[in-house]
């Protein structure tokens, strides 16, 4: 009778990065701290924002010019530094940090999501996107042809990990934008990370966790795509431009300047397409939450997203799209003191 085979045991070989995987962690971990204490340092302004979003604006109304001391008479709603006067004047400084743990774990995973996915794409399939080449020159010595072969390469490949990190960290940014919310009633319901997340998950089931996802990834995308499309076309008709300089010097000085100055002035100006949709992404992250903003007076209910959009669409696709400046084009009311307040308020 023949022996049974012994079943061998494979060692699983370690992780192993090259130099310039090591570097890029290195570069990463560095940055990661340096967006780490920035988004602590500017949380009270994501608390502001966030209830600037879902239509948060007890405090009076003010008058002036629509710039500054040009154009006509408007309301204005307090901007973001007078908004987080009154709340810390009304409840302390602790409430101008509320949903850091959970928005600071967000940033975390979601970064480290989309970094780990982006060196896995990059040595396992360098091909997603287009075939990968070494690209040695600079800009503005590559064609038509292959500057559009490089940008929707990296475009297609920013998609996928941006968009795998938003997805991981979903969860907790539902987390943090209850936690914020909760303070327009007074509510204590979502207290820490860990007993919020089994309370979305007890009353809610996993759609819970990824309430307003799809808004977000539809902002994510505009932007993404839009910078995308925006640098190639007016890079290559910059690069034209310059070539008529007599000056080669000065040609690609003016070429390199002007680049460094759209790679600034796109992103917001693609973002004023994108924000509406960060706004149904927190509106929509309140869904089922049971919270007092998600419920009337406050706000309808929403079965879906595009609800959502059609209810805000008049008004309130903007709300928080500017800190400074921040001019109430709805409806106005008087309060029990006779001042002039925003009127977001639903009624049927």
């Amino acid at each position: 009778m023949a022996a049974a085979a012994i079943p061998q045991h494979t060692e699983v070989a370690p992780l192993v990065f090259t130099q310039v995987e090591e570097e890029r962690v290195r570069d990463y971990f560095t940055k990661l701290v340096a967006k780490t204490a920035t988004g602590i340092a500017l949380h009270p302004l994501t608390v502001a924002k966030t209830l600037m979003q879902i239509g948060h604006e007890p405090y009076p109304l003010t008058t002036g010019k629509v710039f500054v001391f040009l154009g006509r008479e408007a309301y204005f709603l307090p901007n973001a530094l007078q908004y987080l006067k009154n709340l810390y004047n009304e409840a302390g400084l602790t409430t101008l940090f509320t949903g850091l743990d959970a928005g600071i774990l967000s940033s975390l995973t979601g970064g480290a999501t989309a970094f780990a996915l982006e060196l896995y794409l990059d040595r396992y399939f360098p091909d997603v996107g287009g075939a990968y080449q070494e690209v040695k020159k600079e800009e503005d010595e590559l064609t038509d042809h292959e500057s559009f072969r490089l940008k929707l390469r990296q475009a297609v490949r920013a998609t996928i990990y941006t968009s795998a990190g938003l997805i991981i960290s979903r969860p907790l940014t539902v987390v943090m934008i209850r936690e914020i919310a909760q303070l327009v009633g007074r509510e204590t319901k979502y207290n820490s990370v860990i007993s919020a997340l089994y309370s979305i998950g007890f009353e809610e089931g996993p759609r819970g966790f990824f309430s307003g996802l799809v808004p977000a990834l539809i902002a994510q995308g505009i932007t993404i795509w839009g910078t995308f499309a925006l640098t190639y076309v007016l890079e290559r008709g910059l690069l034209r431009a310059t070539r008529d300089n007599p000056d080669p010097e000065n040609a690609r000085k003016t070429y390199t300047d002007t680049r460094k100055v759209l790679n600034v002035i796109l992103p917001i100006f693609v973002n004023s397409f994108s924000y509406p949709f960060s706004v149904i992404s927190t509106v929509m992250s309140l869904n089922g939450s049971g919270l007092a903003v998600s419920l009337l007076p406050y706000s309808p209910a929403f079965n879906y997203w595009g609800d959502a959009y059609d209810y805000l669409k008049p008004h309130g696709l903007v709300r928080g799209a500017r800190l400074f400046l921040r001019e109430q084009k709805g409806a106005v009311s008087v309060g029990h003191d006779h001042g002039l307040y925003a009127s977001n308020k639903h009624f049927i």
